[in-house]
């Protein structure tokens, strides 16, 4: 299966077809995967394959390049349907994944108020107080969990 990684914390836009027009933030850094699973299927590959030794992107790093996506993509006259928080990996697992959605919120309400915000997540880390409560400000969340049995 071929694999890849987001190169940038801003990725896309890209067509899904259950999401329209979406512009993808990668709160991961580009050089590996950091996820709480080590899901077969994942398109960014296996957690051994992808070890990664970079800090994750800060709020303020992946805030100014949706801003300044935002705004281009405003001048082109086409803004997305959604913002998707995704990347290579868990996007809650980034230290900083709460502060990115509220800046995150912020920027959609000011420069791109019909766009929804999504968050794609195997749910793992929705316990935690800052995770609940940032995952509670988006629109969708999108919340997946699979197992698989070898047997």
């Amino acid at each position: 299966m071929s694999t890849f990684l987001n190169a940038s914390p801003i990725f896309g836009p890209v067509r899904s077809r259950r999401l329209g027009l979406s512009l993808g933030v990668n709160m991961m850094p580009a050089s590996g995967k950091i996820c709480t699973f080590d899901c077969m299927y994942c398109e960014n590959g296996l957690n051994a394959e992808r070890p990664c030794h970079e800090p994750h992107n800060t709020a303020a790093v992946v805030l100014d390049a949706l801003e300044a996506k935002l705004r281009e993509m405003a001048v082109e006259g086409e803004l997305p349907d959604v913002i998707t928080f995704a990347g290579n990996g868990e996007p809650t697992a980034a230290p900083e994944f709460p502060q990115a959605i509220a800046g995150a919120v912020a920027l959609r309400d000011e420069l791109a108020p019909n766009t929804k915000i999504a968050v794609l997540s195997n749910g793992t880390r929705a316990d935690r107080p800052e995770v609940h409560d940032a995952l509670m400000m988006v629109d969708d969340n999108i919340l997946k969990l699979d197992t698989v049995d070898p047997a």
